[in-house]
C-alpha cells in the first residue's frame, strides 16, 4: 500500500529562567515598574513603549527628561540581551488611589524617520542604492550594514516627504520588509524570506492566548488608482487584478501623492500596491511567554490543534510585557491607525485635492520641461521656452504633435491645460495612431469617435501670445 508522508514541525519546549531589567538614563527602575510594554517591529508599526512607575518615595521626581535612553534587557541567562532601546518622549506625574506614580512614554529609534523631510530625485537607480543613499544623507548616525541588495531599477522623486514615507514606498516597490535594530542599523530583506525555526508558539510551551488568526477579505484591494501631479495637472494611473476581482468582487483604493510626477511613477506604485493587496493575508495576534531571538519580519510557527492551525506566520511587531513576563505578537499588519502616523495622515488630508470628476483611469502628461514626448519631425513652428510651449517668433501658426502612447483602449478623454491665452489654440486627439484627428474642447468630457490603444495629442497654436505651461489628456 502506498504511504503518504506529511511533514510537520515538532516544537520542543525550552527552559525559561527569565532575567530582565530596565534602565532610563542609566538608572535602574526594574523594582519600581508597575507595568511596562516594550515593542519592536517593522518600520510600518507604531513602536511606543509605556512604563508606569511607583514613585511614592519620589525616587524619580525630576530625574528624567526628553531624549533620555530607555533600555529593556531580557534573556534566559544573565539578562544582558537588549530587547528594546529608545528615547523618552513623554513624562507625566500621576496620583491614583493615593499613590504617586510616574507615567513615561518612549519611542524606538524608528520614530526619528518621521522627523526628517526628504527632497530628492533618483533616475535609473536600484532600490537598495536609493535606500542606502537616503539613510546616509538624512540619518548620518544610522547604518545600513544589513540592507540586502535589490537590483530593481526605478525612477522616483520625493518632495518634502517624511523619510519614513520614502522608506515605506521603497518597501512597497521592492516587496521588502525593513526594521531598525538597537544599534541603529537598518535591516531590509524580501518580505517573507526570513524563517525562524528557533521560535514557535504552541499551547504546551509558550502560547497563552490566540486571537483572530486568519484571513480577512476586508483588507483586499484589487483596483488601485494613483493620483499625482505634474505642472499643476493630475497624473493618473490605474492597476487592476481580474482574478482577485472575480473572487472577492471589485475593491478599490486611492493613493494621492503629489510627489508622483509622471505616468511611469504612478503606474509602478499602482502595480506594487495591487500586488500587495490583491489577496487576503493572515492577520491576528497572540499572547505567549517570553521568547528571545525574535526579529521583525521573521516567519515563526504557530501551532494550535483545536483551531487546525499549523503553519508559519510573518511577525510584524511584538511587545514584551512586565512584570507579567508575557509577549504580545502581531502577524502581518495591525488594522488600527498608529498614533505616530496621525500627523502624516493629517498632512495627506490637507493636501490639495486632485479633481477627477469623470473617474478617468489614466493620464498622458506634458510639462514641456523637455521634448521627450514631442514628435519633432511631425511638429512645426513651435518651440519650448522657459518650460512653455509657444510659437516660434515670426510665425502666426504652428502645431505640436506628440509621440504615441501605447495604452488600454481609449473610449473617452478630458483635456486640461495651464497657461496663457489658451483659447488661442485648438486641441485634437487620435487614439488609433493615425492623422485622423478629433477636435476636443478643453475641460470637457468627450467620447472618442475611433477608440484605440495608440493615443496622440495635437495642439494647433494660432495666437502669438499663447503660452502652454502644462497639458494632460485624462482618459479611460
Amino acid at each position: 500500500m502506498p504511504r503518504r508522508i506529511k511533514r510537520k514541525f515538532i516544537a520542543i519546549p525550552i527552559n525559561r529562567t527569565t532575567k530582565w531589567s530596565c534602565t532610563i538614563a542609566g538608572i535602574d527602575i526594574t523594582d519600581f515598574i508597575l507595568s511596562g510594554s516594550f515593542p519592536h517591529g517593522l518600520i510600518s508599526e507604531e513602536l511606543i513603549c509605556e512604563i508606569e512607575l511607583d514613585n511614592s518615595g519620589e525616587d524619580f521626581t525630576e530625574k528624567f527628561s526628553a531624549r533620555d535612553i530607555i533600555q529593556f534587557k531580557m534573556d534566559f541567562a544573565d539578562g544582558s540581551t537588549v530587547q528594546f532601546e529608545g528615547e523618552v518622549e513623554e513624562i507625566k506625574n500621576k496620583i491614583e488611589s493615593g499613590f504617586f506614580k510616574l507615567g513615561i512614554k518612549g519611542a524606538h529609534f524608528t520614530a526619528q524617520t518621521l522627523d526628517v523631510l526628504v527632497t530628492e530625485e533618483f533616475t535609473n537607480s536600484t532600490i537598495s542604492n536609493i535606500r542606502t543613499s537616503l539613510i546616509s544623507t538624512y540619518l548620518s548616525d544610522f547604518t545600513t550594514a544589513n540592507v540586502e541588495s535589490n537590483t530593481t531599477v526605478i525612477n522616483i522623486k520625493f518632495v518634502n516627504k517624511p523619510l519614513l514615507d520614502c522608506l515605506l514606498t521603497l518597501d512597497l516597490e521592492g516587496n521588502e520588509d525593513t526594521y531598525i535594530d538597537f544599534n541603529k542599523d537598518f535591516h531590509t530583506f524580501k518580505k517573507g524570506s526570513k524563517t525562524n525555526l528557533n521560535i514557535h508558539f504552541t499551547p504546551d510551551d509558550s502560547l497563552i492566548t490566540l486571537r483572530g488568526l486568519g484571513t480577512d477579505s476586508a483588507e483586499v484591494r484589487n483596483k488601485i488608482q494613483v493620483y499625482g501631479e505634474a505642472g499643476g495637472l493630475p497624473v493618473i494611473a490605474t492597476s487592476e487584478d481580474s482574478v482577485s476581482q472575480s473572487t472577492f468582487r471589485i475593491k478599490e483604493s486611492l493613493i494621492q501623492d503629489t510627489n508622483i510626477t509622471n505616468e511611469a511613477q504612478a503606474s509602478e506604485l499602482a502595480d506594487a500596491e495591487r500586488d500587495n493587496l490583491k489577496n487576503p493575508e493572515f492577520l491576528g495576534s497572540l499572547t505567549s511567554f517570553f521568547w528571545t531571538g525574535v526579529n521583525p519580519g521573521d516567519k515563526a510557527y504557530v501551532i494550535s490543534n483545536p483551531h487546525k492551525v499549523h503553519d508559519l506566520f510573518r511577525i510584524v511587531k511584538f511587545s514584551f510585557k512586565v512584570p507579567g513576563e508575557t509577549m504580545e505578537v502581531f502577524f502581518n499588519k495591525e488594522r488600527s491607525i498608529p498614533k505616530l502616523f496621525k500627523d502624516r495622515i493629517k498632512k495627506d488630508l490637507g493636501q490639495e485635492t486632485i479633481v477627477n470628476p469623470n473617474k478617468m483611469n489614466f493620464s498622458f502628461n506634458f510639462t514641456f520641461d523637455n521634448e521627450n514626448k514631442i514628435d519633432s519631425v511631425s511638429s512645426s513652428a513651435v518651440e519650448l521656452s522657459e518650460s512653455k510651449l509657444k510659437l516660434v517668433s515670426g510665425n502666426e501658426s504652428g502645431e505640436m504633435i506628440s509621440i504615441t502612447k501605447n495604452t488600454t483602449t481609449v473610449n473617452s478623454v478630458r483635456i486640461l491645460a495651464i497657461g496663457e491665452v489658451l483659447d488661442g489654440a485648438n486641441y485634437y486627439i487620435n487614439a488609433v495612431g493615425t492623422n485622423n484627428w478629433q477636435q476636443v474642447t478643453l475641460d470637457t468630457l468627450t467620447d472618442v469617435t475611433e477608440p484605440g490603444t495608440k493615443l496622440r495629442l495635437r495642439i494647433e497654436i494660432n495666437n502669438t501670445s499663447t503660452r502652454i505651461d502644462a497639458i494632460v489628456i485624462l482618459h479611460k
